[in-house]
């Protein structure tokens, strides 16, 4: 009896492993301290890319959601030599597809959306879950003009909306390694 309870417990594990998402780690997010610049600093990676002559800087995910993805990224080509810099977002949610195709900050500022994908995350018999993956181009100095107080931003669609928020210490900190 016990063998069989053992087998059906592990058996139960290997299903439920096998609906994860591809590519979504089921690993905790490392814990990140908003208010220590060490914490977030050591969460950002620099990356080279010797064959693209790029410099990639990845900051950390801020998001309180699970499974959503909030983070700065900017890239440094070796011509060019200037830095673009980009808010990043995944946004995970169940329902209908939100479309999101506008963005705003707190200070009414618009922020212009690249669309990067829409993906069916899974789907039972009643409603679906989707993530949508977003970009907003930002620049440098609008990334020093709310280095004090945080970003806090909306997308929004015709189906709905999201709000968001990047703290200030994460982009100090991410403006003092990507440059």
């Amino acid at each position: 009896m016990k063998t069989l309870i053992i087998t059906m417990l592990v058996t139960g594990i290997f299903m439920l492993a096998g609906c994860a998402e591809p590519g979504l780690s089921i690993a905790p997010k490392p814990k990140i301290n908003w208010n220590d610049v060490q914490s977030i600093a050591s969460a950002i990676s620099v990356q080279r890319d010797d064959l693209k002559k790029t410099t990639n800087f990845k900051g950390p995910n801020s998001s309180k959601g699970i499974l959503d993805t909030v983070l700065l990224r900017a890239w440094k080509s070796d011509e060019g030599g200037g830095l673009s810099y980009q808010i990043y977002v995944v946004d995970y949610y169940h329902g209908d597809w939100r479309f999101y195709d506008t963005a705003s900050d707190s200070k009414g500022s618009i922020l212009n959306i690249t669309l990067n994908s829409r993906d069916v995350s899974s789907c039972d018999y009643s409603t679906c879950a989707h993530h949508e993956h977003l970009g907003m181009n930002v620049s440098r100095e609008y990334l020093e003009k709310n280095q004090e107080n945080g970003i806090i931003f909306k997308v929004s669609g015709k189906g709905g909306e999201e709000t968001f928020i990047i703290p200030s210490a994460y982009i100090k900190v991410f403006l003092s390694v990507a440059k």
